[in-house]
């Protein structure tokens, strides 16, 4: 696949020295090439650029061990890729596409998610997509209906041991609760006028009055996303809120690639922190399907809906909606850009 005009440009300048940087590899392997090393933030920031450089070219961006791993299924990227301070990682089998497994999959549980399904979505280090079923009974039978007639080579299934769950629990004397359900408070925006605090959608529909851990009110009125976003937000007087998480300054919303390290802070878990796992994300929440969400290897629990994700250098990630898989060990968010998004609203940093 031939690169844009702009990009032959760029090709041309590195001259012969960039040439062969990029080496064919199995997409499971590393790049036969010496490393870039360029840290988690950095690493975050080259992303929209990269995506943008390759276009359709593109085959999964990630991060392993400091470096920014970009797929491509076109060889002739890769000193592209060079430049721009990623390591490539040229795709030597026959190009997947990925987009039709999900477009699939989608219409398959468009009348609803099965039991015994938990989740689909793409893993970028393989350009593959995972669907993952619960162990037990049934399971390759599930499997099997729901990948039948797709490209093989496309898709990967997987076990896990508990499905997903949402995390709202009923109890009082924790971050916030409305008398009823206990959750967790996320992140301080704004509406240009007014402040707010955004938590799970699941914990604010259907509610009122929310209160702190001590009694004291936070706040009367409520605003739950729609078209199948877990978030919602809870108005809060002038200064009720601060642009922090346990601590750490809200410094912005850059995404973190797969493979980045993110922070749970729930107001029951506490700090729980792993890596990104996979993005764009369709889960079965006891029967009810939602996309869009982000999974991460760290461990949540009940009470810990509408939590913040937040990177160690204060870069927002998300909402906590729920968790599965053993122990609960693989939790789901929300992104932030989706969450101010859906609420009309723009994250406050400090």
């Amino acid at each position: 696949m031939s690169l844009r005009r702009p990009h032959r440009l760029l090709l041309a300048a590195l001259g012969t020295v960039a040439i062969g940087v990029g080496v064919a590899v199995p997409a499971t392997a590393g790049p036969a090439l010496p490393p870039v090393t360029v840290g988690e933030d950095a690493a975050a920031a080259l992303v929209p650029a990269v995506t943008e450089a390759l276009g359709p070219a593109l085959a999964g961006t990630w991060l392993a061990d400091g470096r920014l791993m970009v797929g491509t299924w076109d060889a002739a990227a890769a000193p592209l890729v060079t430049a721009l301070g990623a390591t490539p990682v040229v795709r030597d089998e026959p190009r997947r596409d990925p987009a039709a497994v999900l477009s699939a999959l989608a219409g398959r549980t468009a009348t609803g998610m099965p039991a015994g399904l938990d989740s689909y979505g793409v893993d970028p280090r393989t350009e593959q997509v995972v669907v993952s079923v619960v162990d037990g009974p049934g399971a390759d039978a599930l499997a099997a209906g729901l990948t039948g007639g797709l490209d093989p080579s496309a898709v990967r299934v997987e076990r896990v041991a508990a499905p997903a769950h949402r995390q709202a629990a009923v109890g009082g004397g924790d971050t916030i609760t409305d008398g009823t359900r206990r959750c967790t408070a996320g992140f301080a925006a704004s509406d240009g006028s007014s402040d707010w605090l955004i938590t799970a959608g699941h914990c604010t529909r259907g509610s009122s009055s929310w209160y702190a851990g001590d009694g004291s009110t936070i706040g009367s009125e409520v605003e739950t996303a729609g078209r199948g976003v877990d978030v919602g937000a809870i108005a809060v007087e002038p200064g009720g809120v601060s642009a922090t998480v346990s601590g750490i300054r809200v410094a912005g919303s850059r995404p973190a690639p797969v493979g980045s390290t993110v922070c749970l802070y729930g107001s029951t878990s506490g700090r729980s922190c792993g890596t990104v796992q996979r993005t764009d994300m369709t889960v079965n929440f006891e029967g009810q399907s939602q996309s869009g969400l982000t999974s991460v290897a760290a461990c949540a629990q009940e009470g810990d809906s509408g939590a913040p994700y937040i990177t160690s250098s204060g870069q927002a990630q998300g909402v906590h909606t729920g968790a599965g898989g053993d122990g609960n060990c693989t939790s789901y968010f929300t992104p932030i850009r989706t969450a101010t998004g859906a609420l009309g609203l723009t994250l406050t940093t400090g």
